[in-house]
C-alpha cells in the first residue's frame, strides 16, 4: 500500500473585483438628476420668499 501523502490544495485564484451592474449606476444617476431638478425648481419657485438677509 502506498503511503498517504498530503492532499493537494487547489490553486488559489485572486479575488476578482465585483463590478456593479450598469443598471444600478444608471438608476443612481437618474435619482440624483431628479433630486437636483426638484431642488432647482423649488429654489426658482420660492426665491422671492426666502429671507436671504435675515436682518
Amino acid at each position: 500500500m502506498p503511503a498517504a501523502g498530503p492532499k493537494r490544495q487547489p490553486e488559489q485564484t485572486p479575488p476578482e473585483h465585483h463590478r456593479v451592474p450598469q443598471v444600478y449606476t444608471l438608476e443612481t444617476t437618474g435619482l440624483l438628476v431628479i433630486a437636483v431638478l426638484i431642488l432647482i425648481l423649488t429654489l426658482v419657485r420660492y426665491w422671492q420668499h426666502i429671507p436671504w438677509s435675515l436682518r
